[in-house]
């Protein structure tokens, strides 16, 4: 099979994760030397990849050479797989996939199981400094938890995935704290009480030292976001929400001994960029698109947009509480279409009482528009406008 072929096949391999200490071993077999790479390990609800973007950033411009593992994909199934901000060439993918295809077929492993062992070969093999890992769902069970990590984090504790991880701030947190392991140092931007007990409850059962990061802020007028960090200042620019991201990333890199010289902070924070998360897709109308994919990350878009007079585009997959979200969305008093997907993941939307058009007819609209437009609701809808409008 040729690489778009063998894309189309592993994405078939979905379900359950084989038991961690299965995979550990595995891994223990075959690519030994995991074990001696640094690692952070990201979980949370919401946040997750854009921490590992502003670490990713912030030691690339420092010259530290990292690797990079996020979930999902915008556009490209190899953008789970980087070094720096270079994603994992075609060649490369299928020569590791090559390698190791006998061994996924044997164990059948899933499709994220197959992901994080290629990023780790690849890793390995490129003689990275220090490997970024995002939690793909949860963390208690996740494959990612089945890696030694110099360092593990989690963003916040939303209502999201309740159906596998539990219906409730508490059993979620659970969940998510599981990443926690004796001896290791964990961070955490949560505020939520009921959340950060859980959190501390975790903790001290399994002799975790637990941080709770907070970097005091205030907005300007114009949405720009003044901080302070080690002596120094710095002015964020919109999305409000990155600061909360931005503290994690900070204090956990100065935890691990990484030197952030204060231009390089700011340098950073200036030209700092993850697709699909308040990308600008276009200034003149403006055009955004935002992937938030749940009520706590639309109303974090939400508070980031402050006044906004334009028309939102809005689809959701079966699994969200799309009313809630939409709840929210309505809150900016700006006309609200849904836009169809072809796929079977995609939620009734029939029932929601909204206009609906089809992603083609978007796509039209976002050609021809003269208003200012958001573009939300879910990663999996707003990857082909995002191709569309960046060229990637």
């Amino acid at each position: 099979m040729d690489y778009k072929a063998t894309i189309q096949y592993i994405e078939t391999k979905k379900g359950l994760n084989h038991d961690l200490n299965q995979y550990r071993q595995w891994l223990n077999e075959q690519l030994p030397d995991h074990t001696q790479l640094p690692k952070i390990q990201v979980g949370g609800t919401n946040g997750k990849g854009s921490t590992v973007a502003w670490m990713n950033q912030l030691l690339s411009y420092q010259g530290v050479k990292t690797g990079v593992f996020t979930s999902p994909h915008l556009v490209t199934h190899r953008e789970r797989i980087r070094i720096g901000k270079t994603m994992i060439s075609e060649d490369d993918w299928m020569r590791i996939y090559q390698q190791y295809e006998a061994f996924f077929e044997k164990e059948n492993l899933t499709i994220f199981e197959i992901d994080l062992w290629m990023a780790m070969a690849y890793f390995l093999e490129q003689k990275v400094d220090i490997a970024l890992i995002e939690v793909g769902l949860g963390g208690r069970l996740d494959a990612t938890t089945a890696l030694d990590y110099n360092l593990v984090m989690i963003t916040n504790v939303g209502l999201e995935h309740c159906a596998i991880l539990g219906d409730t701030i508490e059993q979620i947190s659970y969940e998510k704290a599981g990443i926690f392991k004796p001896g290791y140092v964990a961070l955490t931007t949560e505020t939520k009480p009921n959340a950060k007990k859980v959190m501390e409850q975790v903790a001290g059962y399994m002799g975790t030292l637990l941080g709770f990061v907070e970097i005091p802020f205030k907005e300007t007028d114009d949405h720009q976001v003044i901080f302070e960090w080690q002596d120094h200042t710095y002015v964020l620019h919109p999305p409000k929400y990155q600061i909360y991201n931005l503290s994690l990333a900070l204090e956990g890199l100065n935890y691990l001994g990484y030197t952030l010289k204060p231009d390089c902070v700011q340098s950073v924070i200036d030209h700092f960029h993850w697709a699909g998360r308040f990308t600008i897709a276009r200034k003149d109308p403006l055009i955004i698109l935002d992937g938030a994919h749940n009520k706590e990350g639309i109303e974090a878009l939400v508070a980031s947009l402050g006044h906004f007079d334009g028309h939102i585009y809005f689809s959701v997959l079966k699994d969200k509480k799309a009313k809630e979200m939409l709840n929210v969305l309505e809150t900016l008093h700006c006309p609200i279409t849904l836009v169809s997907m072809d796929t079977a993941r995609l939620y009734d939307l029939q029932t929601l009482n909204y206009p609906i058009i089809n992603e083609k007819q978007l796509m039209v609209e976002l050609q021809n528009t003269k208003d200012h437009t958001l573009v939300c609701g879910s990663l999996y809808f707003i990857g082909d406008f995002y191709k569309a409008f960046t060229n990637k």
